[in-house]
């Protein structure tokens, strides 16, 4: 049996061009394996990570934006994760969508917003999962990533893979790598972790998108002129990734444990 694979993808959006930022989605995606489970695009990817223009390119969910990218995961047979302002009454979240051929199938709103994005944005305050054929994802959006307590919530889950887009700047490239493998490792899962390429507003973005496995290694990762990475999701190597490091055990056995 071929084990599922998934996939990370990145480009430089064109602000505020919703129609050519799917587009290029729809490219990316059509160029994936034939066995990706899903595939993860950038924070906000669909407006272009550009905070001015969220009150004119906010959409609801689900919407024309997600009926869009439903199409894409149809024709494609893959699933996306992609990033967009997400309207919801008079509220707007910085949100991450899991759309399958069947339409949006989970939603995470940002939890933890960066800088002027609290002008903007209401934060979220709900972990979000999604059961896939390469197993459970857990959702995170960019400054998340700092954040381990997050994270704990998703090994609370029993999740096996964690999905993270990012609108990460270059000058924090070295943190992106060291953060998307400590969650991994601290979590013994894999991150699959997207961010964007290219310049928006200003901001020069880091790119190298990658996959970390679950013994904190980097298995794949974008280099200059890479859009696309993938690789598959090995059930044995989280087994014995959770063996040579128990931290899951021992991290429940201790929450478990009577106190004294």
């Amino acid at each position: 049996m071929t084990n599922a694979r998934i996939a990370s993808c990145q480009f430089e959006p064109n602000v505020g061009n919703v129609d050519t930022n799917l587009d290029r989605i729809e490219q990316l995606t059509e160029q994936l394996p034939a066995s990706t489970a899903f595939a993860v695009f950038p924070e906000l990817c669909v407006t272009g990570y550009d905070l001015d223009s969220v009150p004119t390119a906010k959409s609801a969910v689900p919407g024309p934006v997600t009926e869009r990218v439903q199409t894409i995961a149809h024709n494609t047979g893959v699933d996306l994760v992609v990033g967009l302002p997400e309207a919801a009454g008079d509220d707007v979240y910085n949100s991450l969508v899991y759309v399958s051929d069947h339409g949006v199938k989970a939603t995470y709103r940002k939890q933890q917003l960066w800088g002027d994005e609290v002008a903007q944005f209401v934060a979220g305050t709900e972990p979000t999962t999604v059961d896939t054929s390469a197993g459970q994802v857990g959702l995170l959006l960019c400054y998340d990533l700092n954040f381990p307590e997050l994270a704990l919530e998703y090994d609370e889950a029993d999740c096996d893979l964690i999905a993270v887009s990012a609108a990460w700047r270059q000058s924090f490239d070295d943190d992106w790598r060291l953060l998307c493998r400590t969650r991994a490792l601290d979590q013994t899962c894999y991150v699959v972790g997207s961010n964007h390429a290219g310049t928006q507003s200003g901001r020069r973005h880091a790119g190298e998108s990658l996959v970390a496995g679950p013994r904190g290694e980097i298995i794949t990762k974008a280099t200059d002129g890479m859009s696309t990475v993938s690789a598959e999701v090995a059930p044995d190597a989280i087994k014995t990734a959770r063996v040579k490091n128990p931290v899951r055990r021992s991290r429940r056995n201790k929450i478990n444990s009577p106190r004294r």
